[in-house]
């Protein structure tokens, strides 16, 4: 009670119960206290130690001392008023059993010694020396139990000190393995897939070249041409995978401000969305990346805005991503066997997302909203 070392509101006013209680006790039972010198400066002093020791102020350095120091000497001063066994004695009790949980092991013995001291001196003519000695004794019983519950309060810290810094280690440990993984899926598609799509590249635009060469029709030089360009756009996707894997996440407003640079005709409108846990930063980003290759290989010359924003919701605030192009014409049919809106739908729903994606009036709108509880 009195010695918790960070007690709350409700602990504050129960240890200052029992303050009026000892008082009462010792001004009603013993006839002698009376309204005496010795009482009336004791027992300012275990008010003001009292209450410095239940409210624990910070500031200034030294009041807790202060305040045990008072709460001991106001006890001694009140049995030394009655000069024999009493209650204020509790008084001396709970200042040294404090002195032990919260001060220095020298400052406590202080406190043990002068305590002591002053009992001994003020029942020495009333009480025995073995009553006395067994003041002493317990004085020290308390003190000891005092310096107990400090030694076992420290220990706990330090456990849970050392199961902090065990967590840390986890999460980094965590943390490296799921870098190294990310390192080795980006050597994998370095290593397979860029420079399967950059020696198909080059196969291509030699084919290119010698249907050229050999006459062949407009028709199937164009396909060739189309195969190349989707061959090089794909190996750009490749190149920027491996670029994500093999850096750290970036800032979303960054990262969608490095793929509308990337789109001549596109434009970012993002708004503060706060901080939003990793996964969900990356459906976006991916959302976005998406949204906006299937934009430029379907309408290239259309306009497109890419707009970030919070929409309250029944369930808190939603955090929408809208991805509207605007081709001035009907959106030209799916391509069978596409996989970009599977994907993002995918994704979606890995976050508890929903993706709402189709034609509009003049072009093509992709639409991510994630829910975030209030």
């Amino acid at each position: 009670m009195i010695l918790d070392p960070r007690p709350g509101p409700v602990r504050r006013i129960t240890t200052m119960v029992w303050l009026p209680i000892i008082l009462g006790g010792a001004v009603v039972g013993p006839p002698r206290i009376g309204v005496s010198a010795l009482s009336i400066v004791g027992s300012l002093l275990v008010i003001a130690g009292w209450t410095v020791m239940a409210i624990r102020p910070a500031r200034p350095p030294g009041l807790h001392a202060a305040g045990i120091a008072a709460v001991a000497a106001g006890g001694a001063l009140l049995v030394a008023d009655i000069g024999r066994w009493s209650i204020p004695i509790a008084f001396c009790y709970v200042a040294v059993a404090a002195a032990g949980r919260r001060l220095p092991l020298p400052w406590a013995l202080g406190v043990l010694g002068a305590t002591a001291a002053a009992l001994a001196v003020a029942m020495w003519q009333q009480e025995p020396v073995l009553s006395i000695g067994v003041v002493v004794l317990s004085l020290v019983s308390v003190l000891l139990i005092g310096t107990a519950q400090r030694t076992a309060r420290r220990r706990a810290e330090e456990r849970e000190v050392a199961l902090a810094a065990e967590a840390r280690a986890t999460e980094e440990h965590a943390r490296a393995a799921a870098l190294a993984e990310r390192a080795r899926i980006a050597r994998d598609v370095h290593d397979v897939l860029a420079h399967s799509l950059s020696a198909l590249a080059v196969q291509l635009q030699g084919a290119k070249l010698m249907l050229r060469r050999d006459g062949a029709p407009d028709d199937t030089v164009a396909q060739i041409e189309r195969a190349h360009r989707l061959a090089v756009e794909g190996l750009t996707e490749a190149r920027r995978a491996v670029h994500a894997l093999r850096t750290e996440p970036v800032d979303l407003r960054e990262g969608l401000q490095a793929l509308v640079d990337e789109h001549p005709l596109a434009t970012l409108e993002a708004d503060d969305v706060g901080l939003l846990p990793p996964q969900v930063r990356e459906t976006v980003l991916r959302t976005a990346q998406e949204a906006l290759t299937n934009a430029r290989k379907h309408a290239p010359d259309a306009p497109v805005r890419v707009h970030l924003f919070r929409s309250p919701s029944a369930d808190g605030a939603a955090t929408v991503l809208d991805v509207r192009d605007v081709a001035g014409a009907p959106p030209p049919a799916a391509t069978p066997g596409g996989y970009g809106l599977v994907g993002m739908g995918e994704r979606a729903a890995l976050v508890g997302a929903h993706l709402d994606a189709g034609p509009t009036e003049d072009g093509w709108r992709v639409t991510l909203t994630v829910p975030q509880p209030a």
